[in-house]
């Protein structure tokens, strides 16, 4: 339906939404926010993005694109803090974007990951806007003794806050239905008050390479992710060092480390050398968009290795690349961001990925079959897609809003 012009304040407190994923604390939540923001512009509402400062140098406003500015908030120290360590900037940061939304004419308010909730929903409810909430990520339940269950909580208030604000909020916003499920489990959301918005992906930026042929033989595995232990990049040189040395295989890891998996890196080329594939690995760091395009292009296959994901970005972004995805099963998700024809295995072991890459990479057709139906899957998952799904969504939060004659707290 034709949803008139909005002005959406978006929160985004950890991180701003302009760091390139892959790099410290931002992933595919950094990619999401500005994506639907400038879907959202595209069809003629109003973006605001609002973050914590951490440069003092950073100006207050950003002009991102027409119709999106970001907005940088003093909330704490102006400098990088490890997540562990970022509930301290929570109160200050509420009272930091209260100053801004009451002078705002905002419709709404859409907040990402815990941390911008608990700060934005005691803002929302004195002002009486709608608060909208997406986590992009769900604590793991105390106790849990597998990286399967979710993330580890960072600090103490993370299942607290999830808790606070999937029960205040007007709507929770899943990135898939694999999230909307665990948020309704473990914090008791009720059917009317989720929904899910799965991400899309710039099928003009990820795109194949010419030669399909060439990335098959002697080919590259690509890792993309935080390097940190939920995303298990142990795996994949696992996988390298299984695969057969006559295939010439190397591995690409895409990725930086967050300020609570510091030794993380270290330990990493240690497992590579005691594995003997060190000398067949590489470790570029965070990658740009444009950069992170072409490794994926170029790559044989991508290795999405992690034990849990609300979605699995990445995926969709490989298979508009034209690269196949070999995922893991119960990630979450990943089922969802994965093709018809994409890879999903249903084992952690080693050997069993190692085949799984070996058997697709070994046989020209059905490789470019993968090729093909990645793409083609990929096509039909769009920005302006999942922009105009939220903009209903956010119609219908207000229309909800008018009816009830205001937000209750």
């Amino acid at each position: 339906m034709s949803v008139a012009p909005l002005r959406i304040a978006a929160i985004s407190l950890h991180t701003s939404p302009l760091e390139e994923p892959g790099g410290a604390d931002a992933g595919g939540m950094n990619v999401v926010v500005l994506e639907l923001a400038r879907a959202l512009a595209r069809l003629g509402h109003h973006v605001d993005l609002f973050t914590r400062r951490r440069d003092p140098e950073a100006p207050a406003v950003v002009e991102v694109a027409d119709g999106i500015r970001l907005h940088h908030l003093d909330a704490g120290p102006a400098r990088p803090l490890a997540k562990s360590a970022m509930e301290q900037a929570i109160t200050p940061f509420r009272e930091s974007l209260q100053k801004v939304l009451i002078d705002g004419d905002y419709d709404l308010v859409h907040s990402h990951h815990w941390f911008s909730g608990v700060a934005a929903l005691p803002v929302t409810r004195e002002l009486g806007l709608p608060h909208l909430q997406s986590f992009h990520s769900v604590a793991a339940p105390d106790g849990a003794e597998s990286l399967d269950a979710g993330e580890p909580a960072e600090s103490g208030g993370r299942i607290p806050g999830e808790q606070f604000v999937a029960t205040g909020s007007d709507l929770v916003i899943a990135v898939s239905d694999a999230e909307a499920s665990t948020i309704a489990e473990r914090y008791g959301v009720p059917t009317e008050r989720l929904a899910v918005v799965r991400p899309g992906v710039d099928v003009d930026t990820f795109r194949p390479c010419d030669d399909i042929d060439e990335r098959r033989v002697r080919p590259t595995l690509l890792f993309t992710a935080r390097l940190q232990p939920l995303k298990a990049p142990d795996l994949a040189l696992e996988v390298l060092a299984h695969l057969d040395p006559d295939l010439g295989a190397r591995l690409v890891l895409a990725g930086g480390v967050s300020e609570d998996f510091q030794d993380y890196l270290e330990e990493l080329r240690d497992r590579a050398r005691d594995l003997g594939v060190a000398d067949r690995i590489e470790f570029v760091g965070s990658l740009d968009r444009d950069e992170l395009a072409e490794a994926m292009r170029c790559a044989g296959v991508l290795l999405l290795t992690s034990w849990s994901e609300t979605f699995g970005l990445v995926a969709l972004e490989s298979q508009a690349s034209g690269t196949p995805v070999i995922a893991w099963r119960c990630a979450g998700g990943v089922k969802e961001a994965v093709g018809p024809e994409g890879v999903v295995l249903t084992s952690r072991d080693p050997d069993v990925w190692a085949e799984a890459a070996q058997t697709l990479l070994a046989d020209p057709d059905r490789y470019a079959g993968a090729v093909r139906s990645a793409r083609e899957f990929a096509t039909t998952r769009t920005w302006t897609a999942s922009a105009a799904t939220l903009a209903d969504l956010y119609a219908g939060v207000l229309e909800t809003d008018r009816t009830a004659g205001g937000t209750q707290a």
